[in-house]
């Protein structure tokens, strides 16, 4: 026990010393593993096809805006979402309304993006709103009241802003606390939406490509670059009877090597310099 206090003593000490931000260090591990995954997964693919799948995952919860919201958060900038609400008299048309979310996060990883929804939409559906109107993603997102009516009886809720939290420099476990979460159904959501990138990302690349043969793939340990007629430059091993295949190097349009004890082929496939035993062929750099 008290080897464990000193190692979290060291830790501590040496986070200050090298500018660790312990605030957003409070957070599940398996959180920050699943949120920096998500991140990389945009650097290996197009970022637009993680915001689609963030999109996907928030389409319940926010319909026809998740892609807005989304790209909004993503890259720190204003959000603007309209709604229309009843006339004020029987029988007026709808009024149109506009409501402005201004991230104070700045730009976010697609990781926290993710997390900043799942956690809005769980506060939300505490509230008995799955499909909340912009106003309610507003107070959930930045802070706000938030009236819900059972019956006769209504409720106003005071919301502190789960973005408005985070860019006073709170960590998501310390966020998950004030609001009285847990991050298990936050890091099983991402954790799911992480295995369906990577599952597109998968069947995208396929096999690879292959040699002209339609044979081996190329980039495999006897790929490499392959012939007209699919035969491989530069492997060496065994041939079909046992043989020893050297590296060929760079062959003729026949398939025959260029650079092996051979010389120089011609476009008939004649060796071109090679001394067939007659003295006399030595030296004339010819061969009949």
């Amino acid at each position: 026990m008290r080897r464990e206090s000193v190692l979290v003593a060291f830790l501590y000490v040496t986070g200050l010393a090298f500018g660790v931000d312990w605030a957003h260090a409070q957070t599940s591990p398996t959180l920050v593993t699943e949120a920096s995954r998500m991140d990389q997964m945009a650097s290996i693919q197009e970022g637009a096809k993680v915001v689609d799948k963030i999109s996907a995952e928030f389409s319940s919860f926010l319909g026809s805006d998740a892609k807005t919201v989304v790209t909004g958060l993503r890259n720190g900038t204003p959000i603007t979402l309209t709604s229309t609400v009843p006339g004020s008299t029987p029988g007026a048309p709808p009024v149109a309304t506009t409501t402005t979310i201004n991230p104070p996060t700045g730009k976010m990883g697609f990781g926290n993006v993710f997390i900043s929804l799942a956690l809005a939409k769980q506060q939300l559906g505490q509230l008995g709103i799955t499909q909340p109107t912009p106003e309610q993603l507003q107070a959930a997102l930045l802070g706000g009241s938030i009236t819900t009516a059972t019956g006769t009886t209504a409720t106003t809720t005071n919301l502190q802003g789960i973005l408005t939290m985070r860019s006073q420099n709170m960590g998501w476990g310390q966020i998950a606390q004030k609001l009285g979460f847990k991050l298990g159904p936050v890091v099983s959501g991402l954790k799911a939406a992480n295995q369906g990138l990577a599952a597109q990302a998968s069947s995208k690349s396929g096999t690879g490509s292959v040699n002209a043969a339609g044979g081996q793939p190329a980039g495999s340990s006897e790929g490499g670059i392959f012939t007209g007629s699919g035969r491989a430059v530069g492997r060496s091993g065994k041939g079909a009877m046992g043989s020893s295949e050297v590296g060929q190097g760079i062959v003729t349009g026949s398939g025959r090597p260029v650079g092996t004890p051979s010389g120089v082929v011609t476009g008939r496939g004649n060796a071109y310099g090679l001394s067939h035993g007659d003295p006399g062929n030595q030296g004339q750099g010819k061969s009949r």
